[in-house]
């Protein structure tokens, strides 16, 4: 069904009575940053509207603001401002009653939760009378922080505060546990999806099971009932999101009294901290019943309204002003102050102690118009969690009903049960997932968010600062996650999939302004790109092109087939894979766009190469034809780049620099005709990465897509033809062209042969073959790169497989690929880059060493590998290959 059939289906139905069916109109004119794109991350951030910017810009036009910490005019009209602020957030959460609740500004919802931490009347009185802090698993990183605020002042570890994870089934039962002590939770040592956790500082308690939780809160309590505190209370903290930010599962709001009413005893009294970030992005939450309520209320006003993005708050029950603690405290949070002595009088209201130094007066000034913009455009804020949610359960069931023809499903989706979607008591407008081939194998979340931003479509991937709830859905064990963190996997990178497994997935989340056609174009997106209509992997079978059946490799039963298509758009960078079930045109110099690009020293002009620079096998660029740009990305982490941006360039496939940047180099000993780019920006985001003064260039060429409709499936050399050809020590017709490559057009090598090698290098280490297998488990991880042998190492052009043998590519005189036909110029020469391993940039010397005691020649030179040229008058148009293309091949007579 078209989306725009859908579209229709979903407006007529009853599923669309919460949809705004004003909203196609309200963002066209309030919402222009997304006039062409698909923005589905709002539970990073929602969007501001026209309304609230310019309302926000006249009125600093208009109104003289200034440090509120005065009693001048302006000063006076920023408190003024302030103060209509706090009582609209107090209106907005219902919370405005007889003065039970106050406002702390903070930076965001993260600065709140530490606030809390900080004030916090943590007791660490003894092994039986300490505080303990207990977390929702699905809690966000800034909750799991807590635990370094707890036990900060702890000095000994009997004294150390109980930190304990938690998920939904093991609270909820022990909520239905009758009450018996001040003791909430059993210890457990292990994180699962119904165990309790106690983290690494401070150190275990022994583990104890669900089932014996009676026994242990009673002698808990009768301990605490034979000394009972002559002081105040102690006091633990709970705290839990009120949407999972990852999954967008909504807790019961009703946790903060039924927690209390279990576990509060005369001498323990529980608090509860609720982290309403994501929840309160779409919906609306009720404090009025004060007795019921949380005691302390984070919210981001950035995930609301889009602007300001500096400010967050807690919402406080004013109750707990004598109980909250206070350390340190700047400008304007004391009544009264002695510089020559320890004495300091804090101001009487929660938010005059605790909001210290200026407030950002100018964003709360913000904060204050925002209300009135979603009033004027939306209503009412209630209008927004109908929408949201009627758009939410088409997503999901769209998403669901995504399977491959054999019809396995294309979309993981963590869900716990899917009759909950569409219930916004249980779940909020967020779907997280990963994708899927129709063989069973992961899609890196890297590659389907690199392939939607070149769509304009803007997802979230990653694991979400949620461990709990990324462990959880993703299988993932603790020691699985320090494992990948010794493989080198850190936040924010891109290894997306190690060990067989994902390290993060996809979230898309819904907003205000979303539209059913942004939800279709999400799903038509998933369908046109990752969904198999037939087996990618299936070999084909092909006409014999290449003549006489006698002749023909029958030494094997299998079948041998294209394993991987790679090209390598500049030269000496790391390749880019073909995607299995994508064809790839052949020009006359190789493959498409393989090796039309490299590197240039800036003074000398001389090509840049891997063997000088291994750091050049960390840039990759991945061409995408349908978009005519080439995406060049580098593997520095994160922490190392100044921005997301700095880390990718987007060059386009049509431009090709200026006559006036031509200029000649030299390739392999060959002087060649380049053109170099003169952009600032992609030069010197060369040269910043190799710290090397370096620029692009181009071959000359004209390159053409047969896929277009271009008939003549070639490209055009311009200035009287090509400047480079096929080796002469190479079986080939004078004046083969090629573009960059070494020697010439095509390279292939045979998953079986690097096997081989692989052997040989692993006996080289005093006989033991399993050294390298073994190294995978080491925590060195310089030995486990020492040892890691891939095809990648050899950069080839094709990678094949289903041979029983190692280098039966030795005797192979042509080759058929599917429907192209080939001739097998001769062995490829290696040289010392074959020991860079093209993931790292480490060398291993043990992989030469290797090819050279068992592939060289009497000349003295080493071979791996088999030169090609593509025979287009033998071979059938278009001139395509792919993945999984069958292989025939002819024998050289015996």
């Amino acid at each position: 069904m078209t989306s725009s059939s859908l579209k229709e289906q979903f407006l007529q139905s009853t599923q669309s009575l919460g949809y705004n069916t004003n909203i196609e109109a309200i963002r066209k004119e309030q919402y222009p940053q997304i006039k062409d794109a698909i923005y589905l991350d709002h539970a990073g951030a929602t969007l501001p509207s026209q309304h609230h910017l310019q309302k926000f810009s006249s009125n600093l036009a208009s109104n003289l603001y200034a440090n509120p910490h005065s009693k001048s005019p302006s000063s006076q009209a920023s408190s003024a401002r302030v103060d209509s602020a706090r009582r609209k957030v107090l209106d907005h959460f219902r919370a405005s009653v007889h003065g039970e609740w106050d406002i702390i500004f903070t930076a965001n919802a993260t600065a709140g939760i530490k606030l809390v931490g900080e004030a916090f009347p943590w007791a660490q009185k003894g092994p039986k009378t300490k505080s303990q802090l207990t977390i929702l698993r699905e809690a966000h990183t800034s909750l799991v922080g807590l635990r370094g605020l707890a036990n900060e002042t702890s000095t000994s570890t009997d004294r150390a505060i109980d930190v304990r994870t938690i998920s939904q089934q093991q609270l909820e039962q022990q909520l239905r546990t009758p009450s018996l002590s001040p003791t909430p939770l059993t210890r457990q040592s292990k994180l699962s999806k119904d165990t309790t956790t106690h983290h690494p500082s401070p150190p275990p308690s022994p583990s104890s099971s669900t089932s014996n939780l009676v026994a242990t809160l009673a002698s808990d309590a009768q301990e605490q009932t034979a000394s009972p505190s002559t002081t105040n209370p102690t006091y633990n903290l709970f705290a839990y999101p009120a949407q999972c930010n990852f999954s967008g599962r909504r807790f019961p709001l009703s946790w903060a009294s039924q927690y209390k009413n279990r576990f509060d005893i005369p001498t323990t009294k529980n608090l509860v901290l609720l982290d309403a970030a994501s929840y309160a992005m779409t919906s609306e939450l009720d404090l009025s019943d004060t007795a019921s309520s949380p005691d302390f209320v984070v919210v981001s006003f950035y995930k609301m309204f889009g602007f300001p993005t500096g400010l967050g708050a807690v919402i406080v029950k004013t109750e707990l002003a004598n109980v909250l603690r206070k350390s340190y405290f700047g400008g304007g949070t004391v009544s009264a102050i002695a510089s020559d002595e320890a004495w300091q009088v804090y101001r009487e209201s929660l938010h005059g102690r605790y909001e210290d130094g200026t407030l950002n007066y100018l964003d709360i000034v913000a904060l204050d118009l925002a209300f009135e913009s979603i009033e004027a455009l939306y209503g009412s804020y209630a209008t927004i969690s109908p929408h949201v949610t009627s758009l939410h359960k088409l997503l999901f069931e769209q998403m669901r009903a995504l399977v491959h023809y054999n019809g396995a499903p294309l979309c993981s989706l963590y869900v716990e049960d899917v009759s909950m979607i569409g219930n916004p008591e249980l779940y909020g407008p967020i779907i997280n997932f990963n994708l899927k081939r129709s063989n069973g194998q992961w899609i890196g979340y890297g590659d389907v968010e690199r392939l939607a931003s070149m769509k304009n479509i803007h997802v979230r991937t990653g694991g979400f600062c949620n461990p709990g709830s990324m462990q959880r859905w993703l299988d993932l064990s603790a020691d699985e996650v320090k494992k990948n963190l010794e493989a080198g996997h850190v936040c924010w990178d891109d290894t997306d999939i190690l060990n067989g497994k994902p390290t993060g997935s996809i979230r898309v989340s819904l907003g205000a302004m979303t539209t059913v056609d942004d939800v279709l174009a999400l799903v038509s997106f998933l369908q046109e790109y990752f969904l198999d209509a037939s087996d990618p992997d299936a070999i084909v079978q092909s006409v014999d092109l290449i003549g006489e059946s006698d002749e023909l490799d029958q030494a094997s039963d299998s079948v041998v087939h294209v394993d991987s298509v790679i090209i390598y758009p500049i030269k000496s960078c790391r390749g880019y894979k073909i995607p299995r079930g994508t064809v790839w045109p052949i020009a006359p110099h190789g493959l498409l766009y393989d090796r039309e690009w490299m590197l240039v020293d800036e003074i000398t002009g001389a090509a840049l190469t891997q063997k000088r620079f291994p750091r050049m096998c960390m840039i990759r660029a991945e061409i995408l034809l349908d978009q005519n740009l080439m995406v060049v990305e580098h593997d520095e982490p994160q922490e190392n780049a100044d921005s997301q941006q700095d880390r990718r360039l987007y060059i386009s496939l049509d431009v090709m620099p200026t006559e006036q940047a031509k200029s000649s180099s030299r390739v392999c000993g060959d002087c060649t005709t380049v053109v170099h780019y003169t952009s600032p920006e992609i030069n010197e985001w060369f040269s910043r990465f190799l710290g090397k003064p370096c620029r692009l260039a181009r071959q000359p060429v004209a390159s053409s897509n047969p896929l277009k409709g271009d008939s003549s499936s070639s490209s055009e050399v311009s200035e009287g033809g090509a400047s480079r050809f096929v080796k002469s020590h190479l079986n080939a017709p004078a004046g083969a062209p090629i573009l960059l490559s070494n020697e010439s057009p095509f390279l292939l090598i045979a998953d079986k042969s690097v096997e081989r090698v692989r052997d040989w290098v692993d006996e080289q280490d005093h006989g033991q073959g399993a050294v390298r297998r073994l190294a995978n488990q080491s925590h060195d991880l310089e030995a486990k790169m020492r040892h890691e042998l891939t095809s990648d190492s050899f950069r080839a052009n094709f990678v094949t497989k289903g041979q029983e043998l190692g280098f039966e590519e030795d005797a192979w005189t042509r080759i058929q690929i599917g429907e192209q036909v080939f001739d097998i110029l001769g062995p490829c020469r290696r040289c010392h880059m074959v020991t860079i391993d093209q993931m790292t940039s480490m060398k291993n010397s043990d992989v030469f060493l290797a090819l050279s005691k068992n592939r060289k020649v009497a000349s003295g030179q080493i071979f791996f590998g088999m030169h090609m040229l593509h025979r287009p008058e033998l071979s059938v148009a278009p001139y395509v290959v792919k993945v999984g293309d069958m292989i025939r091949t002819r024998r050289m007579p015996l």
